[in-house]
């Protein structure tokens, strides 16, 4: 699967403490090696949609993915496959805010 890093991603990654970043790259590596069939059958990355919100840039449908037990990365999924890493959220409540 291709993956597309947004700069609100990038920025909270690069922001967030050691185990958030550490955790981010592993997750980078995991989507790497998935078929998007598998990243939704995937267990420890808790893929699901987050219903009745779009990203704006796209207008495509979000999902939330598990990147640690409270830090979240919101994404969407464009044509191809490529899984877009909208942002990253260390307190997982915020990550469901509109």
């Amino acid at each position: 699967m291709k993956i597309e890093i947004r700069p609100a991603f990038d920025e909270a990654v690069m922001n967030a403490e050691l185990p958030v970043r550490k955790a981010a790259a592993k997750m980078l590596s995991l989507l790497h090696s998935l078929t998007l069939q598998q990243l939704w059958s995937h267990t420890g990355l808790n893929f699901e949609k987050l219903h009745g919100m779009i990203e704006p840039a796209s207008g495509e449908q979000l999902y939330s993915l598990r990147v640690t037990g409270s830090a979240r990365a919101i994404t969407c999924i464009l044509r191809g496959p490529t899984i877009v890493l909208v942002s990253l959220h260390v307190q997982h409540d915020k990550a469901y805010r509109k």
